[in-house]
């Protein structure tokens, strides 16, 4: 341990010897925590995390309930392609699902840019259709991240459902093609289990198709033509196919595990769906956080009913810099345990060793009426310098 771990945790032990009635006692464990079984002594990319320790804690209103974070549902009204100029030459074929599509085609490295001039949509009558085109300079002026020589089209409000064709004669090299329905009733709902998960961990995802206003009997319909294929990338670029399978509702799911050997490439993580029903394409991914489980609470915690302090004992596999956060919640009158306060604590640890951080809850005042006993909530415990989410508890304490 450093001078900084060493000297926090004497303090904490001092403050502790002369603190009010208390008991040490474990945290709880739930369904849904995430709690390492194992550490790994994972490198630092760079030494760029403060050193001095810090905590602090501010005051809640009781009155306002609290949402706990959750994974998040992503919705696409959107597919898109890699293609060669081959087959932009003979006429790709693009299934539209709904009036005033948006076509954005862009050259790989090496590829010939294509301006719109040189693009043709035509409709499934073979009629051209090509309500407005910009090209990238222009897209670039409205603030949109374009790369030189990419193209966006839009089929216009009178165009029709069906197999569009994008054609030029100009291509060679490689292309990426996304086509976005913003007024398609379809759209395609992609959903992981947990927004965080440590290396060697499992994450289940899901995908369902939607449709605005579609009958039961249609919706039925739809899903039991639904099929794809996923990937897992990780923030370096690597990926990993991932098997989905139809369920009895309609959805395609996987159990995605996440390399044991999981790299120290920041980043988050994402899962990415293809999908296709009945001639319509969606592709959707949802992003989480993956973390190598490089500390962990462990040992007895201390939490003081007078001063509200509570000591959270951890252990150390790699050097960094840690913190702990958690909400305190209080009785009230009415007997009711309410949100009163919220802390965090951080301190640089050499490891591998053991230490502790101290939540101060009372630096934030009790409101009038609210006392013991408490609950420990949302405890969590984040590896500051590779930024990783290690531990959480929903409900840690009571005291």
């Amino acid at each position: 341990m450093t001078i900084h771990s060493t000297l926090l945790a004497t303090a904490v032990l001092a403050v502790l010897s002369t603190a009010s009635a208390q008991a040490a006692q474990p945290l709880r464990v739930a369904a849904g925590d995430q709690i390492p079984a194992g550490l790994v002594a994972a490198p630092l990319l760079a030494d760029e995390s403060e050193h001095a320790p810090l905590a602090f804690a501010w005051a809640l209103d009781p009155a306002q309930p609290l949402q706990a974070p959750g994974p998040q549902a992503a919705i696409s009204r959107s597919y898109w392609q890699q293609v060669d100029g081959a087959e932009l030459q003979r006429g790709l074929e693009l299934p539209l699902s709904a009036p005033d599509a948006v076509i954005q085609l862009s050259p790989a490295p090496g590829a010939r840019a294509l301006p719109a001039s040189a693009l043709q949509v035509r409709d499934p009558a073979g009629r051209s259709s090509v309500a407005r085109s910009v090209d990238a300079r222009q897209l670039q002026d409205a603030g949109m991240p374009v790369g030189d020589g990419s193209s966006m089209l839009r089929t216009g409000t009178t165009s029709a459902a069906g197999a569009y064709r994008l054609q030029s004669a100009q291509a060679q090299g490689r292309y990426v093609v996304q086509v976005l329905e913003p007024n398609s009733p379809l759209r395609l709902e992609v959903q992981a289990s947990q927004a965080q998960v440590l290396a060697g961990g499992n994450v289940q995802l899901q995908a369902r198709l939607l449709e605005d206003g579609a009958s039961a009997a249609t919706l039925r319909a739809r899903r039991g033509s639904l099929g794809g294929e996923a990937l897992l990338v990780a923030p370096d670029g690597r990926s990993w196919p991932q098997r989905l399978l139809r369920t009895t509702d309609g959805s395609l799911r996987a159990q995605v595990r996440i390399p044991a050997e999981a790299s120290n490439a920041q980043g988050l993580w994402e899962l990415q769906v293809f999908a296709q029903a009945d001639g319509v394409l969606r592709d959707g991914k949802v992003a989480f956080a993956v973390a190598r489980p490089t500390a962990r609470f462990a040992g007895e915690a201390m939490p003081d009913p007078g001063s509200r302090r509570v000591s959270l004992p951890l252990q150390v596999a790699a050097a960094g810099r840690y913190e702990a956060r958690g909400t305190l919640y209080a009785t009230a009158a009415n007997g009711q345990l309410q949100p009163v306060a919220q802390a965090h604590a951080a301190a640089w640890f050499d490891g591998p060793g053991r230490g502790a951080l101290v939540l101060p809850f009372d630096q934030a005042a009790l409101p009038a009426g609210f006392g013991a006993p408490y609950e420990l909530r949302d405890l969590q415990l984040q590896d500051q310098s590779r930024m990783a989410p290690i531990e959480s508890r929903a409900l840690a304490l009571r005291f």
